[in-house]
């Protein structure tokens, strides 16, 4: 029987479009902040959990 991953809150990020969570083999889930691949001044693997970051978007919301 598998274990569900572990992973820490990540505050801000958990609620922001620009998150993506990231498993490894091992079990654990890193939140990877995506606005990293374009802008070098967010971090790739931020310091959790995130209490305020200039780049938060709440996520685009499907319904119309």
């Amino acid at each position: 029987m598998g274990r569900a991953p572990s992973r820490q809150p990540a505050g801000l990020c958990d609620s922001c479009r620009h998150q993506k969570l990231v498993p490894n083999t091992r079990g654990s889930v890193f939140s990877l902040c995506e606005r990293s691949r374009t802008d070098p001044a967010f971090p790739r693997y931020p310091r959790l959990p995130v209490a305020e970051c200039p780049g938060f978007e709440p996520p685009v919301s499907s319904q119309k």
